[in-house]
């Protein structure tokens, strides 16, 4: 059983803030007062119940300046908390307002909070040295498998690859309609893919490269199975950030479905073989579109709206124009497919 643990800073005008969540949602609460006359409430509570109890404290003390809410991960607790038994739901529950509803109809979500999902992937979108560095020698260990005919060396390259992170975002993003995630994402998304095209090329255009390469030719074949492919990549990609669980493997999954089309790509451009560069371009683009229009749908699968996060007109219009142009995207390529 996965919890959080959230400290609530009451404002001085509202010291007693706490005791309007909802305790039904959590586990324990502890309450302290502070020398400067606000309280500090910890709630202890399952992860499902986190983003509807962190909502309805953040709308209570919303305008203060001396209000603040942490959310915590907590990794045990001593003695061991049991699982409860779930309650039966009443047929028409009235919820009081200012709650999330869940995939249910409820304040459980089943997945982590928005806000600690927002952090995370802005931890991984960080456009830092290791990023730059962790693209450049997955690039190099990629192209030096698919040279050599050998799927464990490229598949070596994919544990080392950074691109679940800014893939997720980019989903993320679209579907809260947030800019300021989308551009950082983007940022990050366009450098790496820039960084690993720039190195294919380079290693292209300096080695000896067969063309005929199993490792490299079948990164020219572009069917509707890889668009099966692609959106199962994003589902699982997005559940992984989503359900908080480890990226590591997922993100294996994720590059392998990206970065091998895309050193593909400058493999062959810089051996000049266009034709062929064309076709792994095509299929890192299908790649691409999928996993993000997939990861979009998983989320508002999940209830993640721009409702849900900031009540901001000119975002929350930007959401639906965003899915549509990856909706036309991914129609356009499967005409592409179909008659190629």
């Amino acid at each position: 059983m996965a919890l959080r643990l959230i400290e609530i800073y009451t404002p001085k005008e509202k010291p007693d803030l706490h005791e309007r969540l909802d305790r039904e949602n959590m586990i324990e609460m502890w309450v302290d007062d502070m020398r400067d006359g606000r309280k500090i409430a910890r709630v202890l509570c399952e992860v499902e119940y986190s983003e509807a109890l962190m909502r309805q404290a953040s709308e209570a003390g919303e305008g203060y300046d001396d209000f603040r809410v942490i959310l915590l991960s907590v990794e045990a607790t001593i003695p061991k908390i049991e699982a409860k038994e779930p309650e039966k739901e009443p047929n028409n529950p009235i919820k009081p307002s200012g709650y999330p509803a869940g995939t249910n109809g409820s304040d459980k979500v089943y997945r982590i909070s928005i806000v600690e999902m927002y952090e995370d992937i802005k931890e991984m979108i960080d456009l830092s040295w290791v990023y730059v560095a962790l693209t450049a020698m997955s690039t190099i260990v990629a192209a030096t498998g698919m040279m050599r005919d050998n799927a464990a060396i490229v598949i070596g390259a994919m544990v080392i690859a950074p691109l679940l992170g800014p893939n997720v975002g980019l989903s993320l993003a679209t579907t809260l309609g947030d800019q300021n995630l989308l551009r950082q994402s983007l940022k990050s998304l366009l450098t790496g893919f820039s960084l690993a095209f720039a190195l294919s090329v380079g290693l292209g255009l300096l080695l000896p490269v067969d063309p005929d390469v199993p490792e490299l030719l079948s990164r020219t074949e572009v069917t509707f199975a890889d668009i099966a492919l692609g959106m199962a990549a994003g589902i699982a990609g997005v559940l992984s950030f989503t359900r908080g669980i480890s990226a590591a493997v997922i993100g294996v999954m994720v590059a392998v479905a990206l970065l091998p089309p895309l050193v593909a790509t400058g493999l062959y451009l810089g051996t000049g073989e266009t034709a062929l560069a064309l076709s792994a371009a095509l299929l890192m683009i299908t790649y691409v579109i999928c996993f993000n229009l997939a990861g979009i749908i998983t989320l508002l699968a999940q209830g993640v709206t721009p409702k849900t996060w900031r009540e901001k007109r000119e975002e929350t219009r930007f959401s639906p124009y965003a899915i549509v142009v990856w909706v036309v995207l991914l129609l356009v390529m499967s005409a592409i497919i179909y008659f190629r």
